[in-house]
């Protein structure tokens, strides 16, 4: 990576947030209204002869196609610029982490991502996707790496439209039109086709694929071997020795059509079906005591973590394993009957034992500390009084001399009782 810049026009340059072959994107300022701010900017190095004018070209449609598509789930454009012979396209910054990132430190960890959490990332992509389709635009690069999870509100967020193209322009010649991942890229594009929107239900598609091989070994749910797909490029790299939900499994094949004749010809379509399926999702569990175990585990609980503790766990686990502890803590803050299990629970995600340690000895000491300010507090309210308190006799004197002039010498007899 090169020198980073100071700044990109008026944008202060604070850190990289991952840099490619033609660009890298900064997290940046904006000093005018004191918020932070992602930059996209191409290499400079990159901006000479028709290879330059060509990325630069489709840099500059990467931000009309993004900022056309507005909706909760795309992340938003502010503003295209130039500054000297580095283009830049001003973002939202997403306070987050991308899907990609999340899978592979549970992969790593042999941890799993929930079938519910998959279905909400799926959902939300697809709902982004029909915008998008419906304003002519394709996206053409969705993959993992391309969904931000946003901290917190669970909202995924889809980003890089690079390979984006709008459809009722589609002149330019496309240098490396193979360009993109072939893990989740359709067979047309891959054929170098000419795609339209069912290019995107194919890459959604792969990725419900790879969600779906995500899901806990625990869950209760019917699960079926994948039957090979006809002609599918070996690139995309599909484990058909892998288990995946029974009943996704046909909405799933049908996304994945190699002849896009037969695949789902809208997100709508796929959305459909993903909903429809849904309630197939049958229980492994045979046995009504099975199926009620866990509703009585829950309704077992006696402490539940407070929101404080849970912003201080999800703090201090960040410190060991990075940005995704906030999802990892989405997973498991409903799962636990005190916060220290919830702690106990959550250091088997930090890989060292050592590491693990310490994270539980730093609970334990930021535990105490809070109890120990919880008692302080409680200490410092006065107690309660059950019935009314004597006046102070100074006050008693000089309501007495008021009242004096109101009801006659009787009053200060009155005030005693």
């Amino acid at each position: 990576m090169g020198d980073m810049p100071q700044k990109i026009g008026k944008y202060e340059i604070r850190a990289s947030l991952g840099e490619g072959g033609t660009g890298v994107v900064y997290e940046g300022f904006d000093p005018d209204i004191q918020r932070r701010v992602a930059i996209k900017s191409l290499h400079p190095h990159l901006m000479s002869g028709k290879v330059g004018e060509e990325l630069l070209t489709r840099f500059k449609r990467e931000a009309v196609s993004a900022a056309r598509c507005i909706h909760p789930n795309v992340v938003s454009i502010l503003e295209y610029g130039e500054d000297g012979n580095r283009p830049f396209i001003i973002m939202e910054y997403v306070d987050g982490v991308s899907l990609h990132r999340l899978i592979k430190h549970r992969l790593k960890h042999g941890r799993g991502i929930s079938l519910r959490r998959s279905i909400a990332i799926i959902s939300q992509l697809l709902k982004a996707l029909h915008t998008a389709h419906g304003l002519n635009i394709i996206h053409r690069d969705v993959k993992a790496s391309n969904v931000l999870l946003v901290n917190k509100s669970g909202k995924i967020k889809l980003a890089d439209f690079g390979m984006a193209r709008i459809t009722e322009n589609s002149d330019l010649t496309m240098i490396g039109s193979f360009m993109g991942t072939p893990r989740y890229m359709a067979p047309e594009l891959r054929l170098g086709l000419e795609a339209d929107s069912r290019a995107d239900v194919f890459s959604a598609a792969r990725l419900l694929l790879e969600l779906l091989k995500m899901m806990p070994d625990s869950s209760l749910v019917h699960c079926s071997h994948l039957t090979e797909i006809v002609n599918m490029p070996p690139g995309n790299r599909i484990d058909y020795s892998a288990v995946y939900p029974t009943a996704l499994i046909p909405v799933v094949t049908k996304g994945l059509e190699v002849d896009r004749k037969k695949r789902y010809q809208t997100v709508l379509e796929f959305m459909h079906d993903i909903k429809q399926a849904l309630p197939r999702l049958q229980q492994k569990s045979s046995t009504p005591a099975e199926r009620l175990a866990p509703l009585k585990q829950k309704s077992a609980r006696d402490f539940v973590p407070s929101e404080d503790e849970l912003d201080s766990m999800t703090t201090l686990l960040a410190d060991f394993i990075g940005p995704v502890a906030k999802f990892i803590m989405e997973e498991h803050e409903t799962k636990s009957t005190s916060a220290n299990n919830l702690a106990a629970e959550i250091s088997k995600e930090i890989p060292e034992q050592e590491k693990q340690a310490e994270f539980l000895r730093r609970w334990n000491m930021m535990s105490v500390s809070r109890r120990t300010l919880i008692n302080k507090k409680r200490s410092d309210v006065p107690p309660e009084t059950t019935g009314p308190q004597p006046l102070p006799g100074q006050v008693l004197n000089k309501a007495g001399n008021d009242l004096v002039h109101y009801i006659g010498t009787i009053a200060k007899s009155f005030l005693r009782h």
